[in-house]
């Protein structure tokens, strides 16, 4: 494969749940893209760093290029409130030489930048994890949740997944008389690959494996509710609740005045029609008319423009979407 000479940039939108990293040329044009496992430096630790390494490594093999030839590194990361990953993270980039290159930020700012371009705006983001995030024409800015899976943000798909494994473990007694909670435990049961509820002991010792198999559950959780199961629509309408209240503390607290409330959404459970649905119901006395933006573009790539900026290259999404389309 023969490359003429432009600036490359590698993008990567780390989550939860998965990552995906994209090589792209100063010009838009798209060259290579991975997903791989989830990369949040507060649940995967070390194994996150090792993954983001040879995710890189990966992408500049796949064009023939190597770490010299690249030019520009942006990782829009969850987790990067984890000072002591995120200092391992740059001591590893420092080893490959290009550290220098590199700029690493949350994956809520990658998002921010992706949806609400105008610098102001509202975005929801729910995946793995939850954070609002809203900022008005004069700049000021709230973010609202984003504490941590394992700090009491509600909503997210980890505290759906946690929530239905506690309901099945404090109602084991009905499972033969209760079909809702019978297919709720079939479902637990099938994303652990285990054969009784006695067995979630042993998979709750790996930590980070345990965070996204939890958080798995939520889809089947919400597809289960869309059909009719009254345990997991009773669960779905109480994370959208908190979600709602969320959302309209966060409204609130920066004065958004518009009758016409756009809402940016971001995130795997976030962006399933059946959970917004439910959320529109939440909001409905408070909030009028909401219309939703949503994007099928990779905030990956916009990881890649922020550290292409620091780097005095000028690239913009209508760039990449050129390319794309």
């Amino acid at each position: 494969m023969t490359l003429s000479k432009k600036e490359y940039i590698i993008g990567i939108d780390g989550g939860g749940s998965s990552t995906e990293g994209i090589i792209f040329s100063s010009d838009g044009n798209t060259l290579s893209k991975l997903i791989i496992e989830g990369t949040n430096l507060y649940v995967y630790k070390e194994n996150a760093v090792k993954s983001i390494i040879r995710l890189i490594d990966t992408l500049l093999k796949n064009v023939n290029i190597d770490y010299s030839n690249l030019t520009a590194l942006g990782l829009g990361l969850s987790g990067v409130s984890d000072l002591s990953m995120r200092d391992l993270l740059l001591r590893e980039l420092d080893k490959i030489g290009i550290g220098n290159k590199s700029l690493v930020v949350s994956d809520i700012e990658t998002a921010y930048q992706l949806l609400c371009p105008k610098g102001h705006g509202i975005l929801v983001s729910v995946g793995t994890g939850i954070v609002c995030m809203g900022r008005n024409e004069e700049g000021k800015s709230i973010r609202v949740a984003g504490k941590g899976y394992d700090k009491g943000d509600i909503g997210s798909g980890f505290w759906i997944g946690k929530k239905i494994i506690n309901y099945i473990l404090l109602n084991q007694s009905t499972l033969s008389i209760d079909r809702d909670i019978k297919d709720i435990y079939t479902l637990v049961m099938q994303i652990f690959n285990i054969s009784n509820i006695n067995s979630l002991n042993e998979v709750f010792n790996n930590e980070g494996d345990v965070v996204h198999k939890t958080a798995l559950l939520a889809k089947g959780t919400i597809e289960l509710a869309s059909k009719g199961n009254d345990v997991a629509l009773s669960v779905i309408q109480e994370a959208t609740t908190n979600v709602a209240e969320y959302i309209i503390y966060l409204i609130d607290e920066i004065g958004y005045k518009n009758n016409n409330i756009m809402i940016s959404a971001h995130g795997s459970i976030i962006k399933n029609e059946y959970y917004r649905q439910l959320l529109n119901d939440a909001l409905q006395f408070d909030l009028h008319n909401i219309r939703w933006i949503l994007s099928d573009v990779s905030t990956a790539y916009i990881a890649g423009i922020l550290s292409a900026k620091c780097r005095n290259i000028k690239i913009t999404i209508n760039d990449i979407v050129k390319h794309i389309n």
